[in-house]
């Protein structure tokens, strides 16, 4: 298997199932902004708030083919083996497709995940031990805390501000030095180094006026 992330925003995504199963996966694409539609006859109670409140689509009948045509991504993880099978061979090469109850019919699997903002960590064994994948993600959660949310997105600001405000021989150094561990647990200091930054190209630019 290849690990790749995927941008779903704004792209469709089909899951033909409406139990518990397919409430895991939706809950976790419901975060990547997608066009989401199930299909199924009947859904849990979670799937059909979600509809209500118009975050997705619940289509209340048993999947057909074309249903799939126009789909990135399709998840088939009804309650029959028989139908899922089917789903799979009904969709072309260029889709995704995740069959939940036999992985080896579709061509990808979806990893344990740990998210913290714009730092993801993905976690798979490759349908070896789907145990394990939860005990290392779990591990994941404790040593990256919440703090990493905040400190990737002070690293992904003062980034964008030196590749674009800064001479080219002066950002090795400026991006070297955001990587200090003492930054991320410290958001007053993450505040102050950005502030700092603004200010520098403040006085770059005087320096550049005078000497115009």
């Amino acid at each position: 298997m290849y690990p790749i992330h995927v941008n779903l925003s704004g792209k469709t995504v089909v899951v033909a199932g409406g139990g518990l199963v397919a409430s895991r996966k939706i809950k976790d694409l419901l975060n990547e902004e997608a066009k989401i539609t199930i299909i199924s006859p009947t859904a849990v109670e979670e799937i059909k708030e979600w509809h209500a409140e118009r975050k997705l689509t619940w289509i209340e009948r048993k999947v057909k083919r074309e249903d799939l045509e126009k789909a990135l991504l399709i998840i088939a993880a009804t309650n029959c083996k028989e139908v899922n099978s089917w789903i799979a061979e009904q969709a072309s090469t260029k889709q995704l497709v995740n069959v939940v109850d036999q992985p080896h019919l579709g061509n990808f699997i979806v990893p344990s995940v740990v998210k913290r903002g714009k730092l993801i960590l993905s976690v798979s064994t490759s349908g070896a031990s789907p145990s394990l994948s939860k005990s290392i993600k779990k591990e994941l959660q404790q040593k990256y805390s919440e703090d990493y949310e905040t400190y990737l997105d002070f690293l992904f600001q003062c980034r964008s501000i030196i590749k674009k405000e800064f001479p080219e021989k002066y950002r090795q150094d400026l991006l070297k030095n955001l990587t200090d561990w003492s930054f991320l647990y410290d958001e007053e200091k993450q505040h102050a180094y950005k502030q700092e930054l603004i200010r520098s190209i403040d006085r770059n630019l005087v320096n550049e006026h005078i000497n115009e």
